[in-house]
């Protein structure tokens, strides 16, 4: 039996460095239609019913905005549909139920360490009439590079930054327009902020990011207990500030940062990743067409992952969106 077992775990180790050393060959790249302007940096995005809708983010000179941008993918093109009543803002968080939108939380300009450049207001957006609601706001000023997710009608928030990177995990209930936080979890995960993580499968993960140093950890989280279990780490080095999303079997990793000195080895990503939730195994699966990228969007459509914007390692803005086919 011990022998069965070991043979077991050799097989799975040997498929995992093979997934992480080796590109795959089952997703095809195709760009889309560029976004009508010069591009957007810390922008963040989501789906309903069949459409994209990418949100705030900072311009080429340097503004920030609240517009709300909508990409069709049948005409292949982006319509500016709503502009947010509330500041604009980078670093927002945005999700779907399946219903409305929910968006709200990031940074607004001005100097760091100000409670009210940390914005906690929270807002639900429907498409059909274009109506913003306010609901309930953050009950904490860490705003900045949450990671959220969608489960049973209540949005959850891990990690982030604010006056301090943070590990909290907060909870807010859809039904009752009640935010919660969870107990931080000490023992069992560092706070940082800029990680990335999805839902799959009704499986929520979680990992990368940064605080004093990047990080390689990988987590599956059972969301309303509070519990985290170690998952295969991230191959090579450690990133934040990388798009990420989730399709029926992978959650998918875009570039992103390697945070250190100018002499010792700092640099931003050119290649992307999934993470395959069932064998726990990582795929290289190879460069991305748009080069070194940092602070992008992506997102997925009826099983198409979407991806892009953001800006390159000079800080010039992307205004470029590509589809993968898996």
């Amino acid at each position: 039996m011990k022998l069965i077992r070991y043979i077991y775990f050799l097989l799975l180790h040997i498929l995992c460095v093979s997934c992480h050393n080796t590109p795959t060959s089952h997703v095809s790249v195709h760009p889309c239609s560029p976004m009508p302007n010069s591009g957007l940096a810390c922008a963040t995005a989501c789906e309903l019913n069949g459409k994209g809708y990418i949100f705030g983010g900072r311009t080429q000179n340097g503004n920030y905005t609240n517009d709300l941008w909508e990409y069709n993918p049948q005409t292949d093109d982006w319509t500016q549909i709503s502009t947010f009543p509330g500041k604009e803002r980078i670093n927002a968080i945005m999700v779907s139920d399946g219903e409305s939108i929910y968006v709200g939380l990031g940074f607004s300009k001005g100097r760091v360490y100000v409670d009210s450049c940390y914005l906690q207001d929270f807002w639900r957006f429907t498409p059909e009439n274009s109506q913003w609601e306010k609901l309930a706001p953050y009950p904490s000023t860490n705003t900045i590079r949450g990671v959220p997710y969608v489960l049973n009608q209540h949005i959850y928030i891990a990690c982030g930054t604010g006056w301090s990177h943070t590990n909290e995990l907060t909870c807010y209930d859809i039904i009752t327009n009640q935010w919660s936080i969870i107990n931080p979890h000490e023992s069992r995960i560092d706070a940082r902020f800029g990680g990335a993580g999805g839902v799959c499968q009704g499986r929520c993960f979680f990992g990368t990011g940064l605080n004093r140093k990047n990080t390689c950890q990988w987590y599956e989280i059972d969301l309303p207990n509070d519990e985290w279990f170690v998952r295969a780490s991230i191959p090579g080095k450690g990133r934040t500030l990388c798009a990420y999303c989730a399709t029926d079997e992978y959650i998918y990793l875009f570039g992103g940062r390697y945070f250190a000195g100018e002499h010792t080895g700092g640099e931003v990503f050119g290649d992307y990743m999934r993470y395959h939730i069932l064998n726990d195994c990582w795929e290289f699966c190879g460069a991305m067409p748009s080069g070194r990228a940092e602070n992008m969007i992506a997102f997925t459509i009826n099983g198409k992952v979407y991806y892009g914007l953001g800006e390159n390692e000079n800080g010039q803005l992307i205004n470029t969106l590509y589809r993968i086919e898996e």
